[in-house]
Parts: structure tokens; sequence; C-alpha cells
């Protein structure tokens, strides 16, 4: 497995695990409760209780993170490797200069340091930590 795959195989889990859970925005409550935000407004239904932090600081924390953000951020970072991959593919066929090839180190260097909160992940290399 190479860093690309690592970081596909790693965003897929990250998009799985946030779409099997609400789709709704997350929000605290003064209670340190954690719950979805029942939206639109005409949705009759209660909101879901996501979790129950030890204090305010935590539970905005968890709130912060809720699915959407993690689709967001799952959308983010696939575009940089799919950009990654075209400029890859490029070099490849030959169109290398040295402003082409400077500018592809660079792309690696960020893919290796969007790897790494995966670090502890086993299937992680040390090889590219940046």
């Amino acid at each position: 497995m190479d860093l690309v795959e690592f970081l596909r195989a790693r965003l897929a889990r990250d998009e799985q695990i946030a779409r099997d859970c609400s789709g709704l925005p997350w929000k605290t409550a003064p209670s340190g409760t954690i719950q979805t935000d029942p939206q639109p407004p005409d949705d009759p239904g209660d909101a879901a209780y996501v979790a129950k932090a030890e204090n305010g600081a935590y539970a905005e924390h968890i709130a912060r993170h809720d699915p959407s953000r993690t689709l967001a951020h799952v959308a983010a970072v696939r575009q940089l490797v799919d950009d990654y991959e075209k400029q890859a593919w490029i070099l490849d066929r030959g169109h290398r200069t040295p402003e082409l090839e400077a500018a592809q180190v660079v792309r690696e260097n960020v893919l290796r340091r969007l790897a790494l909160p995966y670090a502890s992940h086993p299937a992680y290399r040390d090889d590219w930590r940046p």
C-alpha cells in the first residue's frame, strides 16, 4: 500500500463513519449534552442524543466535529489527493520541468502531513513521516 492508497482508505472509513451518524448538525445544550439540531423548523421530531460531556468545553469540541464537518474535511483532502495523482500522471508522461517536479514534492509533503493523524494505524509506514 502506498501513501495515496493509505489516505484514500482512511478517508473512506472516516466518510463511512460520518455517514452512519446523523446527517443533522450537532449542538450543545446547557447541560453539556450534545444532540442533533432538529432542522428544518417544520420537523416535528425531537433532537437525537449524541453524547454527554464532562464540561462545556468538551461538549463544544464534540459538537464542532459533527459528521458534516468530517464529510467536508474528507472532500477537501480527497481534492488534494486527486491533484497529487493528476500531477503524478502528468509527470509520468514525460511532461517534466524543474518547476513541476518541485511542485510535486510540495504536494507529496502535504500528503505526508495529512497522513500524520493516522500514524497509529497499523498500515501507516514510518517512512511517510515528513
